[in-house]
């Protein structure tokens, strides 16, 4: 339970962070949650959170605009669909926010030890 209660704050807190700061804030969420959260799972809390989270947006971007300019770039990257393009943006951002909840998590241990 603690798991999921972790995901979906990193995920809301990505989410509010990232209407007012640029793109790595994602970072600073996933962060501050790991750090306040004991969890032995914060790189998948981490990535789960904010990759469902930038998939869901990418999907809802990409289908909201009739310009077609996901299909574009990815014709431009030679990656032939514009799905895959998602699905890598999504990565980049569940990696970025995997180490940094796993940062998290090293921080909170060392401040335990002294």
């Amino acid at each position: 339970m603690k798991f999921i209660a972790q995901i979906i704050l990193i995920a809301i807190l990505a989410y509010l962070l990232d209407l007012f700061l640029p793109w790595y804030s994602i970072a600073i969420a996933a962060f501050a949650v790991s750090v306040f959260f004991q969890s032995r799972s914060n790189f998948f809390a981490g990535f789960l959170g904010v990759g469902i989270l930038w998939f869901a947006a990418v999907w809802m971007i990409n289908g909201s605009s009739s310009s077609g300019l996901a299909a574009r770039v990815a014709g431009i990257l030679t990656v032939n669909s514009d799905v895959v393009l998602m699905l890598v943006t999504a990565l980049i951002g569940a990696l970025v926010a995997g180490c940094a909840a796993v940062a998290g998590a090293s921080l909170r241990k060392e401040k335990r030890r002294y």
